[in-house]
């Protein structure tokens, strides 16, 4: 009796365990599965957030593309009667609209992947995209910086063309003005000072023609007009030269420099002359010589030659 009341309890405390134990043996597969889920979960946010990032990033490169392409435009400038200001203030304005459009997109770009970084970070497609970007942006500024300087040329073009060929009716007044001092000696202080303004006006001039000539040389369009330049600073520096030689001499001296420039032209003429005759006669000879040979070649057409 005893020993069936002690199986009963033993049965009764082995049935109040397996309780328990199958209640944790079935709480773990529910524990690990939640956790797979929130993994899961977790993939699928991570793979969103990296999708609208990679098209966050195409977008960029795109304005970039687009940026680069208006940046790329051909500056050829028809300057044959020279450049209006309209035309500059248009091309300024241009370059100024395109900078801040760059900038603009370089604020935007620079918020906006210091704010994802980590996630870029931890992807390498991500990271290549960026790294991609990066370049092209740089291509981008190095473009628009380029046709910033070839804006600039033409401007300082336009400034240089203006200021010299509004030198071209003062240089003649300058010339005669300067002349008539040098013809009476109590004149000489007013002449050295007509010397001393036009010095500093030719300094002008000249700093004018080189950066129109750097100008060309960035933009190869404006050389028509650089011809015409030419012609003028080629004829306002001799007369600089004839001002700069001025001085009060008597008359009877000026008469002898001028028969003396007579003489030393004519000089150079008849050597010209000389020069000229010369080459005339070594071109007769050469085509006698040729012309006799070719007679030669004929008389000896068709004879034959006793051989051995």
């Amino acid at each position: 009796m005893n020993r069936r009341l002690l199986y009963i309890v033993l049965a009764l405390w082995a049935f109040t365990l397996s309780g328990p134990l199958m209640a944790q043996e079935q709480s773990v597969p529910l524990d690990q599965g939640a956790k797979t889920e929130g993994k899961e979960e977790l993939s699928a946010e991570q793979q969103a957030l990296n999708l609208e990032i990679e098209s966050r990033l195409a977008q960029f490169a795109d304005e970039l593309s687009q940026l680069q392409m208006l940046g790329s435009f051909t500056l050829a400038p028809d300057a044959k009667l020279g450049l209006s200001q309209t035309y500059i203030d248009i091309l300024k304005q241009r370059m100024k609209s395109y900078d801040q459009h760059f900038n603009s997109l370089d604020v935007m770009w620079t918020t906006y992947t210091q704010a994802q970084q980590m996630d870029i970070a931890n992807n390498e497609d991500l990271m290549k995209k960026v790294a991609d970007i990066e370049q092209m942006k740089q291509s981008v500024r190095d473009t628009l910086d380029a046709k910033a300087d070839m804006v600039k040329a033409v401007e300082d073009f336009a400034k240089a063309d203006q200021f010299i060929m509004s030198q071209v009716g003062v240089y003649k007044k300058l010339y005669k003005r300067a002349f008539q001092f040098s013809l009476v000696k109590k004149l000489a202080p007013q002449l050295e000072k007509a010397k001393a303004r036009e010095s500093l006006v030719f300094e002008k001039l000249q700093a004018s023609y080189d950066a129109a000539k750097a100008a060309t040389e960035l933009v190869p369009s404006l050389q028509p007009r650089m011809d015409v330049l030419d012609e003028q600073f080629v004829v306002m520096k001799s007369v600089s030269e004839k001002v700069q030689a001025l001085e009060y001499k008597p008359i009877i001296q000026r008469v002898k420099d001028y028969l003396i420039g007579l003489a030393a032209v004519a000089i150079i003429l008849l050597f010209l002359s000389m020069l000229r005759n010369k080459y005339k006669a070594y071109k007769d000879k050469l085509a006698s010589v040729k012309k006799m040979e070719e007679m030669m070649k004929k008389q000896g057409k068709g004879t034959q030659y006793p051989t051995i």
